[in-house]
């Protein structure tokens, strides 16, 4: 009798959705859809015009009954009463969903009420979260400032990780005479870069070991904060153009941020033409401004797309700090232990909601979420 062959099984990709919330972030996302349709998106806002402008196949009207089909008006507490009013289509979105990316401008009152609430119900449903966030430029006032601080200590409290997007740093004196529109835009265009980078690698086999995986490893280890760079070029010395355009970037305080980090995650995509020797040269470039003891992980994508093309990505982290318990919910970021239940004999660590404590601010501590128990904030698995 000969032995026959074990069945293979097909192990199902990581799931990604990006999610646009409020005005600034359906636009972003609106766009991104438009340059690639396969991208799994979802539009979320209080103001019916922006989502209808927004052309996109899967929006969230939230807040209809308090807003009335109008924004927030910078209002916070609104923002985040629309959301919890419509929490549940939020979370019909984020069914069999691996990595949950949010895209949002705060300052203002849908998104900064909004995505601490959205961090925190994607949280619960066992997803790993980065959430991309635009800050206001200086003339926006204190005010706005102080709105979208707020909303970031509220966000930390769940995300895995946040990257605060400046728009302060992405324009400078030197660009006095740019047009307003292309200065607002530019936080959109960063965003699309990291948004289509993190797409590429899920979704698109790479020739040199780059995956899910190490994403979940640095978002869960980068402490909170992590730092987003990108660079392209074409021709020649594209590789030049893109060592150079990652080692100096504006977000990376021109370089400064790469020898102060303690982890860094790059992805280089490029065509069929893409050398081996551009590749050394932008990781050697790059590693010039690095820590030698750094945590460092890189892949490299090829897309026909890119023939002639060299584009990169650079996550970085400034702190690195290891999990001291495992997420049970989330092990290697696949939420496959979500999928087929908790293991028998352990509570499972997740919660069913504030039920009628919903609408009520969270109490919040060193950035911890004391109304969530401890055991769960903590990852501690417990015996039934």
């Amino acid at each position: 009798m000969t032995d026959q062959p074990s069945p293979v099984t097909r192990i199902s990709s990581p799931r990604m959705l990006v999610m646009g919330v409020g005005s600034s972030g359906v636009r972003a996302v609106a766009a991104m859809s438009r340059l690639n349709p396969s991208l799994a998106a979802v539009a979320i806002d209080t103001d019916t015009k922006v989502l209808e402008d927004a052309s996109i196949e899967r929006i969230i009207h939230v807040g209809g009954s308090i807003t009335r089909g109008f924004s927030a008006g910078g209002d916070v507490e609104l923002g985040r009463q629309s959301i919890e009013k419509d929490s549940s289509s939020i979370r019909t979105q984020l069914r069999q969903v691996d990595l949950l990316v949010i895209v949002a401008g705060l300052g203002g009152g849908t998104g900064s009420g909004a995505v601490p609430v959205i961090v925190r119900i994607a949280r619960e449903a066992g997803a790993l979260v980065l959430v991309m966030a635009g800050m206001p430029f200086a003339f926006e006032g204190r005010k706005a400032a102080r709105i979208a601080d707020e909303a970031i200590k509220r966000i930390r409290t769940h995300a895995d990780a946040v990257i605060r997007i400046s728009n302060e740093r992405l324009v400078d004196r030197s660009d006095a005479d740019l047009p307003a529109e292309q200065a607002f835009a530019r936080s959109h265009q960063v965003m699309t870069d990291g948004v289509f980078s993190l797409w590429r690698m899920l979704s698109k086999n790479g020739v040199c070991g780059l995956d899910f995986s190490c994403i979940h490893t640095m978002l869960r280890n980068c402490d909170g904060f992590c730092h987003f760079a990108s660079a392209d070029g074409a021709g020649e010395n594209r590789a030049s153009v893109v060592a150079e355009g990652l080692a100096k970037h504006r977000l990376l305080n021109k370089g400064k941020l790469l020898a102060a980090s303690q982890g860094v995650v790059v992805s280089l995509t490029g065509g069929h033409d893409l050398k081996l020797s551009e590749i050394e040269e932008v990781m050697n470039r790059l590693q010039e401004n690095l820590p030698e003891d750094i945590w460092l992980n890189f892949g490299v994508v090829v897309d026909p797309a890119f023939d002639g093309r060299l584009a990169a990505i650079a996550l970085v982290a400034e702190q690195w700090k290891e999990p001291l318990v495992d997420d049970a919910n989330r092990q290697l970021g696949f939420s496959f232990n979500r999928r087929q239940g908790p293991m028998q004999g352990e509570l499972p660590l997740e919660t069913a909601g504030k039920g009628e404590f919903a609408y009520i601010d969270p109490t919040i501590h060193n950035n911890q979420d004391l109304d969530v128990p401890c055991y769960i904030r903590r990852g501690i698995k417990l015996p039934r």
